[in-house]
């Protein structure tokens, strides 16, 4: 799939999914902008993209700061070339009951999810429509269309993104620009040590496995390719057959 000489910005690149694209994406001839909020979790991102003979810049922020994330998305556009492929891609998953969510609980998992996805796409969106070419893909969840016990605020964050991803779609297909989602289930990252076992059990694989993170990394890769300019709009359930 083509995404040679691509730029692309990750967020949440420090580890598992967002890792796992940046490597992905470096092995098929792109550049990164690696973000995380761990520092030296991005320098290990980095050294893993160098090793694929690619150019890899770090840029440390907040999603959830407007102001902080346009500085950094500008300060990789300065440092790539541009930016051509964004990955919305950090996220936090605490489980809590309902009736025990604080409004702070629920902020921040609106804040780091959906405040994150609009804060990037925004930044990034501008020098995308200027070129006529970009791709952006979101992390979504399976929670955004089943919903899950002890999840709301994440579920509904989730759901939140679903409809950024296919409103801003159909927005600026015209301009040559692609918006799409990916839907894990159930992936062997850090994030998972923070879900309940109630609901790892409803969404164990009958694939037989966990996910890994190249296998969402591989379906990010098509949605940023060239042959991905028919996709917009959707959210692509990479699941393992979990439903």
């Amino acid at each position: 799939m083509r995404i040679s000489g691509k730029r692309a910005l990750i967020t949440g690149a420090g580890s598992g999914i967002g890792q796992g694209m940046a490597v992905l994406f470096a092995e098929h001839g792109a550049d990164i902008a690696v973000n995380d909020i761990d520092e030296s979790r991005i320098e290990e991102t980095i050294a893993m993209v160098e090793e694929k003979g690619r150019k890899a810049v770090a840029v440390p922020f907040d999603v959830t700061d407007f102001d902080e994330t346009q500085k950094q998305v500008e300060f990789a556009q300065d440092a790539l070339g541009g930016i051509d492929i964004v990955c919305s891609n950090a996220g936090i998953a605490p489980t809590v009951d309902f009736v025990d969510m604080t409004p702070e609980a629920w902020d921040r998992m609106m804040k780091v999810h959906l405040y994150g996805a609009f804060n990037v796409c925004k930044s990034a969106l501008p020098f995308m429509l200027s070129q006529n070419w970009g791709r952006i893909i979101v992390t979504a969840s399976m929670s955004a269309v089943n919903g899950d016990v002890h999840l709301t605020h994440y579920s509904a964050a989730k759901a939140g993104q679903v409809g950024l991803v296919r409103s801003l779609a159909r927005e600026v297909v015209a301009m040559g620009v692609t918006v799409n989602a990916i839907a894990p289930g159930l992936v062997k990252t850090n994030i998972l040590g923070e879900v309940d076992d109630e609901v790892l059990q409803k969404y164990e694989p009958p694939v037989g496995r966990i996910g890994l993170p190249l296998d969402q990394a591989y379906a990010a890769l098509y949605l940023a390719s060239d042959e991905a300019e028919f996709m917009t709009g959707q959210l692509l359930q990479v699941n393992g057959g979990s439903y």
